[in-house]
């Protein structure tokens, strides 16, 4: 047998049950979470870090195993059905998982990098080290995606890189962190706000070398996202989704799931005559057509 696969399974299973947990009765439903934080913790202790292990090409590492795991922890301590003991054991598991660490000179809760930087390098080349460069990117969250093309493609004292994101609560300051480790902080401008809003308070004219879209899932909401960021692009410029295939990668059944592919198909399919697809698979890159 795979491991990867089993490991998969163990990780759908584990999903699968904890969305049951909120519509258990809570006598039930407290032992069962109690055994599930036990099997978390142990399935954690199997994964190794960024190890693939078939979970789905954004669910690589065990960094985002437990991010997950958290979010699902921390709702739980909303809940007031949720008994004492398994608050106990939920602040235990936060304690013993820490939400961030220490990559390098810089700290981060998951890594949605690694499965797309071989990519990168290839889609990008072209831009890489080149002067004058200028990026953007909706959805900056900690600073991962932001830092690499800083490191790997932005690397002339001239290139620029916008930032739109809400930029709120821990990951908000975790990328103010690591933005000041990088040293490139002088050519990174934030702009804090919805990507809707932000967007259509930027001058109207195609500069953007590069964009990067990973802002909000909802079909609706890429689909905005899409339209406003293309008029910024110039032509044969690149712009990347990422989660395309986010709704296939799914490990579980869940009833309700963002499909961020319904946005990009629709603008794919309305841009057509504008835009060659360069690239599909989980993310999806297209190159702006001459005009």
């Amino acid at each position: 047998m795979n491991p990867g696969i089993d490991l998969a399974s163990q990780v759908s299973s584990l999903a699968a049950r904890f969305q049951g947990f909120l519509r258990m009765e809570p006598s039930a439903a407290n032992p069962a979470i109690l055994g599930w934080i036990q099997e978390v913790e142990t399935l954690s202790g199997m994964l190794t870090d960024g190890a693939v292990a078939r979970l789905g090409p954004h669910a690589a590492s065990v960094d985002n195993l437990k991010l997950t795991v958290r979010t699902a922890l921390t709702r739980l301590l909303d809940f007031n059905w949720v008994s004492p003991e398994v608050k106990t054991a939920v602040h235990g598991y936060l304690e013993r998982n820490p939400a961030a660490r220490q990559v390098g000179k810089y700290r981060f809760s998951s890594d949605w990098m690694s499965n797309c930087e071989a990519e990168w390098r290839e889609t990008l080349a072209p831009l890489m080290g080149a002067p004058g460069v200028r990026a953007l990117e909706i959805g900056s969250f900690e600073g991962r995606s932001s830092l690499w093309l800083l490191e790997n493609v932005l690397t002339h004292p001239t290139s620029r890189l916008t930032c739109v994101d809400l930029f709120q609560g821990d990951a908000a300051k975790r990328f103010d962190e690591n933005l000041a480790a990088s040293g490139a902080a002088d050519r990174v401008e934030k702009r804090a706000g919805l990507s809707g809003v932000v967007l259509r308070q930027l001058p109207p004219e195609p500069v953007y070398d590069y964009i990067y879209v990973d802002g909000s899932h909802e079909a609706y909401d890429t689909l905005e996202d899409a339209v406003l960021c293309f008029r910024l692009l110039k032509p044969g410029g690149i712009m990347t989704f990422d989660d395309y295939g986010m709704a296939t990668a799914q490990l579980a059944n869940y009833e309700s799931i963002d499909r961020p592919d319904i946005g990009i198909d629709a603008f794919v399919s309305a841009a057509a005559r504008h835009l060659k697809v360069v690239r599909k698979g989980f993310q999806l890159t297209v190159r702006k057509q001459p005009a």
